[in-house]
Parts: C-alpha cells; structure tokens; sequence
C-alpha cells in the first residue's frame, strides 16, 4: 500500500530513466515537479495523468529555478517529447523510446516555430475553457480531469490536515473573521494565505501565532510576529484564545 502523501512511480522510471542518467539536473527538477501534481492525485481507478493548468512563473518560483532557464527547458522537452503540453496542463512521456534527440541548431528552429505559432493564436485561443480542463482532457483511463477547483479542495484538505487540528481549528476562525469583515476567502485565496505563512515560517506553532495576531488586532492579512516569545500551542492555549474570540463576539 502506498503511504499517505507519497506519489507512485514506476521502477522502470527510477531504474531506466533517471538512475541510467536519461535526464539533465535541471530536466529532473522539473518532471519531479509535473509528476508531483499529476501522478500524486490518485482517482478512483488510476492515477491522474495530467496536472492542473501550471503557470511557467508558479513552477520556477516553486522549485527556485530561473525563470528563463525554466522556460528554455521546457520548450526544449517538449520538442524532445518528454513533455507533453496541453491547455497549460503537462503530462510526463514516461515511455522513452518515444523521445526524440535533437541538436542545438535544430531546437533553435523549432523554437522559434513553436513561439511563431503560439504568437498567432487569439487572445479566445489563449483562454483555458473552465469546462475542458475537466472533460476534454483525457487520462489514459480515458476518464476525463478532476475540475481544477476539486484538484484545489484536495489540496488544501491534505495540506491543512498535516499541519494539525489546532491551526485547523485557528484557520477556521481566521476565514470567519475575514467572512464578518465583508473579505470572503475563496479556496484559491486561502491556498495563497497557506503559501504565504509557509514564506514566513516552517513553523507551525509560529504560524498559529501568526494567524492569532490578524485575528485579534483585526488584519485581513497576516504578517510577522514582532519579537516575542511564541507561545507553545498546547490544547489548553488553544482553549484559552477560542474562549476570547467567543467573549469578543458577545
């Protein structure tokens, strides 16, 4: 049984792709990437073989690679066709012996055809159906994509769960503080929020902290604690602060 939080990948890929050295340190970084919000989705049959639709800028930013690098690399695997590029969602070629070797002079032409012909689509081209990302893009089950909002949910359910019950429970009271000041949270804006105190802290017990601050000097948005001594989140911590914001709304 594959372990909570843990994404499954075939031995031929471990053995004959990236132990054989088939792909570049850079190459690597950015199929972990792909394979990480594709593969690591299990839906009810089999694996989910694309990922959301991904911003270049959102990959380079999560595994801190330059952003030109980032770019030119995949261009490059996609002309190589280890990469497969729909919509703005990817999807690993993990059968090799499809995978073409190009030369220097070579890719340089097909780039500058492939940035050709994205430079002609229109700006109605450009934009990503909200419908097809769930329907028209097929695994190899033949099913159709979880909608980028399910994806999202999913997500923030693992990532919320990891961090414990009490920042739960504290999470929870901060999106009501922001819901009664008219600052409704969408799940995107919380997953960004999560993103933000990951920045701050790896800390949980700090970003608790953190959350606490916003609510009870009523911020919207959260920021660094000053410097003071964190308190260490026991039940009874948590206790006491949920018996303050009950007192204050009365």
């Amino acid at each position: 049984m594959i372990p909570n939080r843990s994404t499954p990948i075939k031995n031929e890929i471990l053995i004959d792709i990236l132990a054989k050295g088939l792909l570049s340190k850079d190459e690597i970084r950015i199929i972990a990437y792909i394979i990480r919000w594709s593969w690591g989705f299990i839906g009810k049959n089999k694996r989910q073989d694309w990922t959301k639709p991904l911003q270049q800028k959102k990959i380079a930013e999560d595994i801190e690679m330059d952003r030109g690098l980032l770019n030119r690399n995949i261009k490059r695997m996609i002309i190589e066709k280890k990469l497969v590029e729909k919509d703005g969602c990817y999807q690993f070629n993990e059968h090799y012996d499809q995978w073409v070797k190009i030369d220097k002079k070579s890719i340089g032409k097909a780039e500058k055809k492939l940035t050709k012909s994205q430079s002609k689509l229109t700006k109605s081209q450009l934009l990503v159906d909200k419908k097809s990302i769930g329907t028209d893009l097929k695994g190899s089950n033949g099913k159709g994509l979880p909608k980028f909002k399910e994806t999202l949910k999913e997500t923030l359910k693992e990532t919320i769960k990891e961090k414990g019950s009490v920042f739960s429970e504290i999470l929870k009271e901060f999106i009501k503080h922001r819901d009664k000041n008219k600052k409704k949270m969408t799940d995107y804006a919380v997953y960004l929020k999560l993103q933000k105190l990951n920045k701050m802290t790896n800390d949980v017990n700090e970003q608790i902290e953190i959350l606490k601050q916003s609510i009870e000097k009523g911020w919207q948005d959260v920021y660094p604690l000053k410097k003071e001594k964190i308190v260490n989140n026991s039940q009874n911590g948590y206790e006491q602060f949920m018996e303050k914001v009950m007192n204050d709304r009365r």
